[in-house]
């Protein structure tokens, strides 16, 4: 059984009872671009085939799902509709695609919004032909997938867009292998392991949203270029490697730094701005490659568990401001304090290896009821999703699509901590990057927009 594609494991269990769900733009306004993704995905369900099936509970352990036997066809799964008197692609684009312009709600795959039929489905897809343009906007159950997985199924669509095979792709039945994250034998796990907490009485449960009532929010797309963030992990490592000579930090350690600092300088009041204490984040880790029979990298079900990394308030409240005005003794300290964040944020990366993501999963198998096991450590609320890996850009769907421009989001009606987006390649004339989306109240997003990090190394792009 553990062989077969369509059972779920005990991590995926433990997903959120919701859609993957993202909104790609595309310049092509071919006229066979339906035809070509309705023959693309139906190669994608040879391939795959549980996309057909649907998510239900099980009643053992409670709070568990599974996946029943395919019941639905390619057009339960993609639908199109004809949006072109209403909706252009040029305005969107010059706009840099505003979130409200995505505030369709015919936009978004039928299904895929509460309250979900029983069962709900694993995948919908719906096309939106606008007037220069289309919009695609997909969703996937996130209790089979995680944001890696997403991408993989992405590729398999566009290489059977425009090759008519997944060839290309290296499509390897292993993708779907979930096997190697099952317990061979149950065994009995009695204390709760370090990456799993216990939700309290008074804890949010995932269902609840970050909202505040009748406030007014703002949902932004912040740009951070890459060859900023490449020049300021240079000289991060520099002052790193003085320090630590074996020790290192990756761009999107860097980048988490600076998205943390910010969140905490929008967040902080004027009667709050001692720099005594911690602040603790909450982070995600891809584990597909940390076991010692490692899961394929296009591995489509879900691999993450959560970490978290604590930094003092006053490191991250140690960036000089944007005048240019700080003395070099101000500058120094502040970048070391990016140093010790960032490497803050690498140590609880690194932390996670095989015996800790073994004892996630023998924890969760040995429960009989897992509704209040939360995915992670403790941390103070704030946590960052990253989709940075997903590849969303280099992808060629073929002569008919083309390639996405953007991916977007509709405007949040809630609070929304960082969620950094596919990684944007240098093309062409292109600045290569990463887009940022964050909403909070309209107060918030001004301080957020003006703290230091951002309003130094970052560009708002857009915002609704």
């Amino acid at each position: 059984m553990a062989n077969d594609a369509r059972q779920l494991t005990p991590l995926e269990w433990l997903m959120p009872r919701a859609y993957v769900r993202q909104i790609f733009a595309f310049p092509s306004s071919n006229e066979s671009v339906a035809k070509s993704l309705q023959d693309g995905l139906t190669g994608v369900i040879e391939e795959v085939p549980y996309l057909l099936s649907g998510v239900v509970s099980e009643d053992f352990p409670e709070g568990s799902v599974s996946l029943i036997e395919p019941y639905q066809s390619l057009d339960d799964l993609f639908s199109w509709q004809d949006l072109s008197p209403s909706i252009g692609y040029a305005r969107m684009k010059e706009d840099k695609f505003p979130p409200a312009a995505f505030n369709v709600p015919e936009l978004i795959p039928p299904d895929t919004i509460p309250p979900y039929p029983t069962p709900a489905p694993v995948f919908r897809a719906r096309l939106s032909l606008v007037k220069g343009g289309f919009l695609l906007c997909i969703a996937a159950h996130h209790n089979t997938t995680d944001i890696t997985g997403f991408g993989a199924l992405l590729k398999l669509w566009a290489s059977r867009c425009r090759a008519g095979s997944s060839e290309s792709t290296g499509f390897d039945h292993k993708w779907l292998d979930r096997s190697a994250l099952f317990q061979s034998e149950k065994r009995s796990s009695i204390s709760v392991p370090e990456l799993l907490h216990i939700r309290e009485p008074n804890e949010p449960t995932r269902a609840r949203r970050t909202g505040e009532g009748a406030l007014e929010f703002k949902t932004g797309v912040f740009f951070f270029p890459w060859r900023t963030l490449q020049e300021i992990k240079q000289a991060t490592n520099d002052r790193i490697t003085a320090l630590e000579p074996r020790s290192w930090v990756s761009t999107g350690d860097i980048l988490t730094a600076l998205l943390w600092s910010a969140v905490i300088e929008a967040e902080s009041s004027a009667s709050s701005s001692g720099l005594q204490g911690n602040s603790t984040i909450g982070l995600p880790v891809n584990f597909r490659s940390r076991l010692s029979i490692s899961l394929p990298k296009d591995y489509m079900g879900a691999a993450f568990v959560m970490t978290a990394a604590t930094a003092s308030l006053k490191d991250l409240k140690a960036f000089p401001g944007t005048d240019g005005s700080e003395d070099a003794e101000t500058k120094v300290a502040a970048m070391n304090a990016l140093s010790r964040i960032a490497l803050e944020i690498r140590k609880s990366i690194t932390s996670v290896d095989e015996p800790a993501i073994r004892k996630v999963f023998e924890y969760i198998d040995s429960q009989a009821d897992i509704r209040s096991i939360i995915l992670g450590p403790r941390h103070d609320g704030i946590s960052l999703v990253s989709w940075a890996d997903q590849g969303v850009y280099e992808l060629d769907w073929g002569e008919v699509i083309g390639r996405c421009e953007a991916v977007r989001l509709p405007k949040l009606m809630y609070k929304r901590y960082p969620i950094i987006q596919p990684r944007i390649p240098e093309m062409g004339e292109g600045e290569g990057g990463f887009e940022v989306i964050v909403s909070f109240d309209e107060s918030t997003f001004r301080r957020f927009e003006r703290a230091r990090p951002i309003a130094r190394f970052a560009k708002l792009r857009c915002a609704s």
